[in-house]
């Protein structure tokens, strides 16, 4: 075996240059017989001096390719403007110092063969040969290894060594590629699934190779007895149950969450559902009590949605209804919680807000609904709001009747409007805030029919209960919307006194006037 080593010097400034024509070279010398390899080095004192060392079977074989066609033609990938110092241009053939008996040992043998070396491990039937990165990345491997990793791009599986290997061997492998230096020769048993999910045990050696690990390795076992191959091919397949084991749960945690999801947001708007509303009102009213906070809620109602549904259809109308749901999730904050509380109403829970900072949202809101242009859906759409701030001790269900009943309030005062539950006095203290709903438009008439014999009975509707309040007196009914009422009830064994202002008046006939029928028969609500 010969080397000849050509040496030459850059005087140019351009090694970066010359070294990066030297990695992306095109191979072709390694196509000539009787090459053996090639290295290209630099000077560590001077970066500009490179060396470059190719080994040839013999002299003629370096002679043969000097005058081919193939080594002109590499000279057209010099960098352009190259200039070399002549001073250090040289060229050297030295013959290998070698016994004269020939080679004795293995590692003589087989030094300096890196191109038949490498040749015969790519067309290898029996070495698997892996070329790592190391974070596990597979960047090439030979035929034998395609056959154990068989990629599949497409499914993104096989373009790491993760992919194959069982649990418990993963750990150990991972440590030793991500050691920066490590021993060549060591040596790891793995255990993998190959991609007919078939139990394989390699028997691997690692090689470091600049900034890489080659991994080469065979699927003979060194396990002599039946009963441990048994025990290998019995871990393989339980290492590759818990892999499925794991998918599968991943699959039904995944499905899970999205039961959930469903089982708490409404279908069509995506917002939250009934069931989110009330476990957040509970947990949010524990929080506001428990740390003196501030806590509003919004409740709205599109306007005249019966008639946008009559006329165009039931399918703009839930286009209507997206719409409007996604004003109200673009303007709450993270820990606000926008839902759909019935078909055309929404509510808007506020912790840690005021009533002029909730009504500065719901104004936001009303202008932004206003504005809305829904596609194939002509009208204009316009919603009412009502507001209600949380008071130390009240319930739930309270707490947004007074904002359902401010929204009816804006209602009845000519819809497309903000307004907020009103103070009443109750024995002298302040109540929750109750807003009473006015009488509609040419109600306002006292009561005709409500006497009898000189009697009469009278109901002020709460929206705290939706049933009402008896009101008894003697003489005509004089009882008009606005006027001021205080009455002294009987409730459950206590005795109170109710003052507020009347906002509608039913008349109570008959004897049975005060009965639960007659009053749920006057709690039910007016569309729109």
């Amino acid at each position: 075996m010969v080397t000849v080593i050509s040496r030459f010097r850059v005087r140019n400034g351009l090694e970066d240059e010359v070294r990066q024509a030297f990695l992306n070279r095109p191979r072709l010398v390694e196509k000539t017989p009787g090459f053996r390899g090639l290295e290209v080095l630099t000077d560590s004192q001077d970066p500009a001096v490179f060396l470059l060392l190719t080994r040839w079977a013999d002299e003629a074989s370096f002679q043969t390719w000097h005058r081919s066609e193939a080594h002109h033609q590499s000279h057209g990938l010099i960098p352009q403007g190259l200039k070399l110092d002549a001073a250090y241009t040289s060229l050297t053939v030295g013959n290998r110092v070698e016994d004269p008996a020939g080679i004795q040992t293995l590692s003589d043998a087989l030094e300096g063969q890196t191109v038949g070396l490498s040749r015969w491990l790519e067309e290898s039937d029996g070495v698997c040969a892996l070329l790592l990165s190391p974070d596990g990345v597979i960047r090439a491997r030979n035929s034998a290894a395609d056959r154990v990793f068989a990629p599949d791009p497409a499914a993104n599986f096989g373009l790491n060594i993760w992919d194959y290997l069982v649990c418990t061997d993963v750990e150990p492998l991972r440590q030793r590629l991500s050691e920066a230096a490590g021993q060549d020769d060591a040596y790891l048993l793995l255990n993998l699934s190959d991609a007919q999910h078939n139990a394989v045990t390699l028997d691997a050696g690692l090689i470091r190779c600049g900034g890489s690990t080659l991994l080469l390795g065979t699927q003979e076992r060194r396990h002599d007895s039946q009963f441990q191959d048994e025990i290998v091919k019995l871990t393989n397949d339980l290492s590759v149950m818990i892999r499925e084991a794991d998918r599968k749960n991943r699959e039904l945690k995944e499905a899970k969450e999205t039961v959930e999801r469903l089982a708490r947001t409404d279908a069509l708007t995506g917002l939250a559902n009934r069931r989110t509303l009330h476990e957040a009102l509970q947990r949010e009213i524990a929080r506001a009590g428990r740390l003196i906070a501030s806590l509003s809620v919004i409740i709205a109602d599109l306007d005249h949605f019966k008639s946008i549904n009559d006329r165009y259809g039931h399918i703009h109308g839930d286009s209507v209804l997206v719409h409007v749901a996604a004003v109200f999730a673009t303007q709450s904050r993270t820990y606000d919680l926008a839902a759909r509380y019935g078909g055309e109403e929404f509510i808007l829970l506020l912790p840690g807000t005021s009533t002029e900072e909730a009504s500065a949202i719901a104004e936001r809101i009303r202008k932004e609904v206003e504005g809305l242009q829904v596609p194939e859906c002509p009208a204009h759409i316009t919603l009412s709001l009502g507001i209600a701030t949380w008071r130390t001790g009240e319930a739930p269900e309270p707490f947004v009747s007074r904002a359902d009943a401010a929204l009816y309030h804006a209602k009845d005062a000519g819809r497309n409007r903000v307004e907020i539950a009103a103070e009443v006095t109750v024995c002298g203290a302040h109540d929750p805030r109750i807003c009473f709903r006015p009488v509609p438009a040419g109600a306002e008439a006292p009561l005709r029919e409500a006497a009898r014999g000189g009697s009469h009975d009278a109901r002020v509707l709460s929206p705290l209960s939706r049933v009402g309040c008896p009101l008894r007196g003697t003489g005509p009914p004089a009882l008009h919307r606005g006027c001021v009422l205080s009455r002294r009830i009987s409730s459950r064994g206590h005795r109170s006194r109710f003052t507020g202002s009347v906002c509608r008046l039913f008349a109570m006939d008959g004897p049975n006037a005060g009965c639960t029928r007659n009053r749920r028969a006057h709690a039910g609500r007016e569309p729109g």
